[in-house]
């Protein structure tokens, strides 16, 4: 009798990350009857400050048959079969005779994205395995310090803000600021021959920390890529529930295409803030960008998919911006707990064996106790399932074109 694809969705919410790996590790091993092919291995930035992470990967392995391929890290939260979480750990497991995988790890990703990526792809190909499709993993945004000023994602001061501008690259050396995994996945589109389903690594929005594990390994800065071979064949869906607000400006970008000096031929910030009512002199409101950014973003059409362009910092007369803009023209957009789940159902009502996927951080207070009318939707059709809220979303489907995106759904089933 031929064997059939085996998998399992290990969970804890025990604070001590000790316990925690082990209860993770055990919860999904017993459910399978041959050791797994590979583990991938998700928590809440919790257990940093309850025994630390490396004390969270040896409970694991305490468990966990020597050798498994284990990749993973840090999330704002997960959607498995046994409920919707911002505080603990998750694991899916899959076993098969002929499934095959190969790691790659690219280091210091905001500091040499292309590097990092180079470092993957090189990793990859040295195992000389077929490869049918791809999980990628990378280290999130950190906050950066400014001297003087310490933590800040709002700069109101001219001076201080056309200063800080010069010196992003200086902190993307010190390996902060944003994520730069549009660049990683750009590189990757243009020299990997399959499909990928990537997330960005994050944490519950507070501290911006986040971490990445690969086997034994604790990594920060970090991208991992994983690739998958054997009786599997995927199918990726993409779902962007957005609702246009009718409503288009027109940019004028630096160089880097992420800092915006212009918006409809006036001062970035000053137009910004009248855009979406903000009161530019009162610091308090202009702080809370980040939360009301998210429901009204500001985006661009690629290849019929919607990409947003999130608001990464105020910089004085500037906005910057955390991923590249690759248009000089966007559209106001708005997000809503109805349009969410309305369009999950043409994603989650399928009748699916095992789904893994990737959505967007801010669903869950979008959502608030609505996100279980999704879990609902993914129990009546799926046996096994785990979906990550992550800082950001990658996608290349097969014609290779890359897409790293916000406020979207994407989802891998077997």
């Amino acid at each position: 009798m031929e064997s059939k694809v085996e998998s399992a969705v290990g969970m804890s919410r025990k604070w001590d990350a000790r316990e925690a790996g082990r209860e993770v590790a055990e919860s999904a091993i017993r459910q399978l009857y041959e050791p797994p092919s590979f583990f991938l291995l998700f928590s809440t930035i919790h257990y940093e400050k309850y025994g630390g992470f490396q004390e969270f990967l040896n409970g694991v392995w305490d468990v966990l048959p020597k050798g498994t391929p284990l990749v993973g890290g840090t999330v704002a939260g997960f959607m498995n079969n046994y409920g919707c979480y911002t505080r603990g750990a998750t694991a899916l497991a899959i076993s098969h005779p002929s499934i095959d995988v190969s790691i790659g790890i690219g280091h210091n990703t905001k500091r040499n994205p292309k590097k990092a990526a180079r470092q993957c792809v090189e990793m990859i190909k040295k195992q000389s395995k077929k490869v049918d499709f791809y999980l990628e993993f990378i280290s999130g945004p950190v906050i950066p310090t400014f001297p003087m000023i310490g933590k800040q994602t709002v700069i109101k001061s001219k001076i201080f803000g056309s200063l800080m501008k010069k010196m992003i690259p200086m902190l993307w050396e010190s390996n902060m600021g944003t994520d730069r995994a549009d660049e990683v996945l750009e590189y990757l589109a243009s020299h990997l021959d399959k499909p990928l389903i990537g997330s960005v690594c994050y944490d519950d929005g507070k501290l911006f920390k986040n971490y990445q594990f690969v086997d034994e390994k604790i990594l920060k800065n970090a991208t991992i890529l994983l690739g998958i071979s054997g009786d599997i064949i995927p199918e990726f869906h993409t779902i962007t529930p957005l609702t246009t607000r009718d409503r288009k400006i027109n940019i004028s970008v630096a160089k880097d295409r992420r800092t915006v000096t212009k918006i409809n031929g006036k001062k970035a910030t000053q137009e910004l803030c009248k855009i979406l009512n903000w009161n530019q002199n009162n610091i308090k409101e202009v702080e809370k960008f980040y939360s009301q950014a998210f429901y009204y973003p500001f985006c661009y059409h690629k290849n019929d998919k919607i990409h947003a362009a999130m608001l990464g910092l105020i910089l004085g007369e500037t906005v910057y911006f955390a991923n590249r803009i690759e248009s000089d023209e966007l559209e106001l957009f708005g997000l809503t707990g109805k349009k969410i789940i309305s369009d999950c159902k043409d994603v989650f009502a399928k009748h699916n064996r095992l789904m893994f996927g990737v959505m967007c951080e801010t669903y869950i207070e979008t959502l608030g106790n609505q996100i279980y009318t999704i879990k609902d939707m993914i129990d009546d059709s799926t046996k096994d399932y785990l979906i990550l809220f992550s800082g950001g979303e990658s996608i290349i489907y097969d014609d290779m074109v890359p897409h790293h995106l916000y406020e979207s759904i994407n989802t891998l089933n077997f």
